[in-house]
């Protein structure tokens, strides 16, 4: 008797296990057929900024582009040659627009004088912020604003700290242009910043 409910035990805890193994998969399947979805949507809409910008280069006085994603203003495009990666700037981080694209956390305008920090998922697929790991010193970071002016930023530090540090947001020079990359680590328990100052700098 005792044994038969031993039985009974093992068998509707391997059950319940094999429910819980079939909605996480599900949910990682679901979560990762999203973020191919805005992946496409992305491209998307860096072609569509470009092409405005192209636009613009021939006619100064084009109609001016208000580009939206997901309902959100896109400020500029970033670009980081080393990784591949290519996506507009959404104007304002939140829980939503950090599921969507790479995102204004702290500063100004894009190719602005100050910190423009930039926050972005680590994503295991790679995409968003999830190859920022493999930046070096000396590696570029290229913003484009909505003007079409183009800017590249050279990468000077790359640290990890704690989440609550909010000393990478400052900078010590408001009339010099940088750019924080900011994302999670280890488990979201750090986060991996990096910093860039704008190319040529010293000659200006």
């Amino acid at each position: 008797y005792e044994l038969l409910i031993n039985k009974t035990e093992v068998q509707i805890i391997l059950f319940l296990f094999l429910i819980l193994s079939t909605l996480l998969s599900i949910n990682i399947l679901n979560v990762y057929e999203e973020r191919e979805e805005y992946e496409v949507k992305n491209k998307d809409v860096v072609k569509q900024v470009k092409a405005y910008i192209d636009e613009l280069n021939l006619n100064e006085n084009v109609q001016k582009f208000d580009v939206k994603f997901e309902g959100y203003d896109v400020i500029g495009l970033l670009k980081i040659p080393a990784i591949d990666l290519e996506y507009p700037i959404i104007s304002e981080t939140t829980d939503a627009t950090m599921k969507i694209s790479i995102s204004r956390f702290w500063g100004g305008d894009v190719n602005g004088y100050g910190n423009l920090s930039l926050a972005g998922h680590n994503n295991y697929n790679g995409t968003m912020f999830g190859k920022n790991n493999k930046l070096k010193l000396g590696d570029t970071v290229e913003l484009t604003d909505l003007s079409g002016n183009l800017i590249k930023y050279e990468i000077k530090e790359i640290f990890k700290t704690d989440p609550n540090d909010t000393s990478v947001l400052k900078t010590e020079n408001d009339s010099i242009r940088e750019v924080t990359l900011i994302t999670c680590s280890n488990g979201r328990k750090e986060r991996l910043i990096i910093k860039a100052l704008e190319i040529n700098l010293e000659e200006k």
